[in-house]
């Protein structure tokens, strides 16, 4: 048996500006909306196992129709829900590197082999050398996040449409987790023109309930049927699909939550691109990926402060979650004492 690559959660404690949560959850008024419907589910019944309300309000939100959605145990059920249905036993997913790693854990537990396509320092990618690099590594499916995960580089929807295009017989799935954070709309308003464009959305990020794991899948409704048909039954647990429509029925409060998060990436990526021996990338998400020479020494005072971020195998790279603004000035205070 092939190994399966792992995948290391989260540490929990402290100042969290690792896994690129919200920095809040839900507010006092959706809290007590929430307890008074959780309070009506029977728990003794199985959930509903079509998901219909649930997926009646993501329709609503995203301005798509119920038959074009699925959802299930958060995006990451979804993108491997894909990767077991295309793919297998020595056929190929093609992605970016660097990009998500939960991509490598679902292709190896299916003996899948993974071909990366190595992105520029700046994050950016030129769209049709990936596209020929695809064919030639004989993709069977090509999957990448945007805005993506580390970077926090984004790709307009007519890049993303060549791709899909000059690849017709191949699955594209773009995971959109971060989509709400570039201020840009959303690739699956076209996913019913393509038969081989899926796109993965969330509740974790922008909607703060990342504890529910709320998760979506889009795509052309007549592959969504037979997808639907496949997909495992009570993928979703009651009170996980009913936390989740009543955020959606409330998506005002998270269109607040994002302009604010968005506001404060701006600040930190200033303050970070002011600071020597240290770059910063542009970012369309909830995070910034960086670079430096000193990320020991900065790991290490971040520590001391009680505050957590992600580092990555090579020795300078790191990614900040955009927290809130007392937990940003305490970075940004870390930061100016170790860089200034």
């Amino acid at each position: 048996m092939k190994q399966v690559e792992s995948y290391t959660a989260h540490k929990q404690e402290g100042i969290l500006l690792n896994a690129n949560e919200c920095w809040h959850g839900l507010d006092r008024e959706l809290t007590e909306k929430v307890i008074a419907a959780l309070a009506e589910i029977p728990s003794n019944r199985y959930p509903d196992t079509n998901m219909h309300a649930l997926l009646c309000a993501y329709a609503q939100y995203a301005g798509l129709k119920e038959e074009n959605l699925l959802a299930g145990n958060g995006s990451d059920q979804m993108l491997g829900y894909l990767i077991g249905t295309y793919l297998g036993k020595g056929r190929v997913l093609f992605t970016l590197d660097p990009d998500f790693s939960m991509y490598d854990y679902y292709a190896s537990s299916y003996e899948a082999d993974v071909r990366k396509y190595r992105t520029n320092a700046d994050g950016t990618w030129d769209v049709q050398d990936f596209i020929n690099a695809a064919k030639e590594q004989n993709a069977g499916m090509i999957m990448f996040s945007n805005p993506n995960n580390p970077t926090g580089g984004y790709i307009p929807d007519e890049k993303i449409l060549s791709i899909v295009k000059e690849c017709p017989d191949i699955p594209v799935v773009v995971d959109e987790a971060y989509i709400e954070f570039s201020g840009e709309k959303s690739v699956s308003a076209y996913c019913e023109q393509y038969d081989n464009l899926f796109v993965t959305r969330t509740l974790s990020k922008a909607f703060g309930i990342a504890a529910a794991r709320v998760g979506f899948l889009c795509g052309k409704a007549s592959v969504m049927e037979k997808l639907k048909k496949d997909f495992v039954p009570y993928a979703l647990n009651a009170y996980s699909q009913t936390i989740g429509r009543i955020v959606l029925e409330n998506s005002e409060k998270a269109a607040d939550t994002i302009k604010e998060i968005m506001a404060e990436r701006e600040k930190m990526y200033s303050l970070l691109k002011s600071l020597p021996d240290l770059t910063v990338l542009e970012s369309h998400a909830n995070f910034l990926y960086c670079r430096s020479e000193k990320r020991s020494e900065l790991l290490e005072a971040l520590q001391n402060k009680g505050i957590v971020i992600r580092s990555y195998r090579d020795e300078t790279s790191f990614r900040i979650t955009i927290g809130n603004k007392e937990e940003n000035g305490q970075v940004a205070a870390v930061l100016k004492e170790v860089f200034q």
